[in-house]
């Protein structure tokens, strides 16, 4: 099966995008590295003007597939294709693409503007171009004042926006991220989460973004590819793909569910999933067979034992083992008396019960709360 074939709209902010046109297609791409596969027949294509991310972890092959983009990186099979044009034996130079990796590579010795101009000179564009295209891309990364600024003077964020402007200068149709906010600390890359999607929504450039962080891959695309050894295992708009994962993997990258496996019967007009020590009802519409329940923590719900019963299609008696507060809810870490532990968040204000490790309780939810990865 082919993933991620059809581009068709993408949302930027309150607008909705036409990506239907193809800005890169990637047939049947692999790379080896002796016995290594680290691609293995891949292929996708991106939307014109689409935020495309490829999400997998460490070693899925992500950043080798954006560098085989990127002509950093010859494939060993298959070809990419940008623009209409066949990429096959062009050098990185030629295929006008904006790139930014996670070490920025900033010159140290040279200004900030002179810096985000290296490109263009490069290119011998004249000098007043240059300047006029500096200030355009530093105004854009919202560093209007900061040409005459050394590198070694600035933040990590500010480095991070100078990066960006230098791959910009130039107004590429496309550009590439890898892991470019992974070393920054939670509030920073949070912040820069939300410049690329600005960036991205004024541009409408076409940019593919590689990460290991779910969150961010969530916040800033239009598409998600999830990778795993090697191949892309679903593709989709990211609320899809958290909804309605393809494979317990997928299920399981995305979020931090309990993953309880089992065989899907009907018995008595319902359909329910057998685990060891347990049964718990699935919707109607799930196929028979084996079968994994997604149990992520923000769908199931946590009731006091001892406690007035709520009409749930589902109950699992557990003891509290910890709680945090996170400042969005408490976490609570939940011992099933079936054997697994599960995750349970309840948002501040939901209810005023506060439990305590130690208590008996009861994790509840609806069939149609939790999705069903079905495995035959």
């Amino acid at each position: 099966m082919r993933h991620g074939r059809s581009p068709s709209t993408a949302r930027s902010g309150d607008r909705t995008r036409d990506v239907t046109r193809t800005a890169i297609r990637v047939e049947n791409v692999g790379k080896r590295y002796g016995d290594s596969v680290v691609l293995d027949d891949v292929s996708l294509e991106i939307g014109d003007g689409e935020f495309f991310t490829l999400l997998g972890p460490s070693g899925s092959g992500k950043s080798t597939l954006l560098r085989i983009i990127a002509g950093l990186l010859d494939a060993d099979t298959g070809e990419v294709v940008i623009g209409g044009r066949t990429m096959t034996g062009r050098p990185a130079h030629t295929r006008e693409l904006g790139v930014v990796f996670q070490s920025l590579a900033l010159f140290p010795h040279l200004s900030v503007g002179d810096n985000v101009g290296f490109p263009l000179r490069m290119r011998r564009v004249g000098r007043r171009e240059i300047a006029r295209r500096v200030s355009g891309a530093l105004q854009l990364v919202q560093l209007p004042d900061m040409q005459d600024r050394s590198v070694s003077e600035l933040s990590g964020g500010q480095s991070q926006r100078v990066a960006l402007a230098r791959a910009l200068v130039y107004e590429p149709r496309i550009l590439l991220l890898d892991e470019p906010l992974s070393a920054l600390d939670r509030r920073l890359r949070e912040s820069m989460q939300l410049e690329l999607t600005r960036i991205h929504r004024e541009l409408g450039v076409t940019i593919v973004n590689v990460t290991h962080d779910q969150r961010e891959a969530l916040i800033v695309s239009d598409r998600i590819a999830i990778m795993e050894s090697g191949r892309i295992v679903q593709c989709g708009p990211g609320p899809d793909l958290y909804a309605s994962p393809a494979t317990p993997f997928v299920a399981g990258f995305l979020g931090d569910p309990l993953l309880l496996e089992g065989d899907v019967v009907a018995m008595n007009g319902t359909r329910t999933l057998h685990s060891p020590g347990v049964s718990v009802t699935v919707r109607e519409s799930v196929p028979l067979g084996k079968g994994v329940a997604v149990m992520r923590p923000e769908r199931l719900r946590l009731l006091s034992a001892d406690g007035p019963r709520q009409r749930y299609d589902n109950g699992l008696h557990g003891e509290v083992l910890h709680s945090a507060f996170d400042g969005h809810g408490t976490f609570y870490q939940v011992r099933l008396d079936c054997g697994p532990t599960a995750a349970v968040h309840v948002p501040a204000g939901a209810n005023g019960v506060r439990h305590e490790a130690g208590e008996r309780v009861i994790v509840a939810w609806n069939a149609d709360d939790i999705p069903i990865v079905t495995q035959g």
